[in-house]
């Protein structure tokens, strides 16, 4: 009866199963009917050996897997039909049966034999005619009431395997989704980053060949700059952006924007998230300022926050000129983050491109 736990489990097997021979205790009113009959010495010898195999057949009963758990059941059967012809005290095989039937098959089968069962114990009794407190009343009662408590064994230990599985899967998920998530976060920051970083060593590598040192110095100082930004958002990646938190990054990028010549407007409270949504927010403001760098010919960018009802509203507007939006790797990646949070982001030209990112409220996280 042997059941696979799966290593490093709570999932215990019952004690019938660690330790079989436990049960053994009970069998040993096997030999009380013994006690009351004439028996000769060949008699007792007899029931002895029969007494041994029992619990050989039983031990091994015990250890079969639910396969081959009907052979040990057959040979206790017919062990009970070698012995009731010499003793009543055969009846002490049906609670081990009971139990090897309730708790390796189902509910229909175990029934099924459950009834066989009955009938051979009512027409056992009806042949030999044993005293009742002798034979039928204990082959009864143990069979029917150990064979439950099997078979109420059986689908706790069953229910308890399955939880665990189930577990075990939910478990694997979440890693494969972290991973997809981590792998998603790097190819939006360093596809751009790694687009910015030879971007400038191919003017560098211009620039020097016409011996303009001091600008190629210029260039090299940032990609120095840059390079060192990309491993911190890497790391930031990876970590779950447990660093300078949302507040400290939207300051971040309203100082990059300032460097690159744009002043900003920083309207609103910058809230205190969950941090799946303080992640998803800090890499959609990242890649929409790194949009605003790239493509806008403006030079004034706004950011807003607001809580509408029962969802925050954080918007980005610049004033540069452009005629359409085409979604690329980057919005898409952000709006399949968001969506994950039941949010959402929309774009709109208007006096420039502006974005507007939507969040549920419940990811909001309120001060203590």
């Amino acid at each position: 009866m042997n059941h696979e736990i799966t290593p490093g489990t709570a999932c215990r097997a019952p004690l019938f199963l660690e330790k079989p021979w436990i049960w053994l205790i009970f069998s040993l009113y096997y030999f009380v009917p013994v006690y009351y009959m004439k028996a000769t010495t060949e008699t007792l010898a007899f029931l002895c050996g029969a007494y041994f195999l029992f619990v050989l057949m039983f031990l091994w009963g015990a250890r079969l897997n639910q396969k081959h758990v009907w052979k040990a059941i057959v040979a206790l059967t017919a062990l009970f039909f070698c012995v009731i012809p010499v003793s009543p005290g055969s009846s002490n095989f049906f609670p081990y049966i009971g139990f090897l039937i309730g708790f390796n098959y189902s509910t229909r089968t175990y029934l099924t034999l459950l009834f066989g069962y009955f009938l051979i114990i009512g027409g056992v009794q009806y042949y030999y005619d044993y005293p009742v407190p002798m034979f039928a009343l204990p082959a009864i009662s143990g069979l029917l009431s150990i064979s439950l408590w099997g078979h109420i064994e059986r689908m706790r230990y069953s229910h308890r395997t399955h939880w665990i599985q189930s577990r075990q899967e939910i478990q694997q998920l979440a890693v494969i989704a972290e991973r997809e998530r981590i792998a998603r976060d790097l190819h939006d920051i360093l596809g751009h980053t790694l687009s910015s970083i030879a971007l400038k060593a191919e003017l560098a590598e211009k620039l020097l060949k016409q011996d303009k040192i001091q600008e190629v110095s210029e260039h090299l100082s940032d990609l120095h700059k840059i390079a060192r930004e990309s491993l911190s958002l890497v790391r930031q990646t990876v970590s779950g952006y447990k660093h300078r938190g949302l507040s400290g990054e939207v300051i971040q990028l309203c100082e990059k924007l300032r460097q690159n010549g744009f002043s900003v407007d920083l309207n609103g409270e910058i809230p205190s998230l969950s941090p799946r949504a303080e992640t998803a927010l800090i890499l959609a403001l990242t890649e929409l300022t790194t949009n605003v760098l790239r493509h806008s010919n403006g030079n004034h960018c706004k950011i807003s926050f607001q809580l509408d009802g029962e969802s925050m509203v954080i918007s980005m507007q610049d004033n540069g000129c452009i005629k359409s939006i085409t979604p690329g790797n980057g919005l898409n990646g952000i709006q399949e983050r968001l969506h994950a949070l039941a949010g959402d982001i929309s774009a709109q030209i208007s006096n420039g491109a502006r974005f507007d990112i939507t969040l549920p409220a419940n990811e909001m996280i309120q001060a203590h």
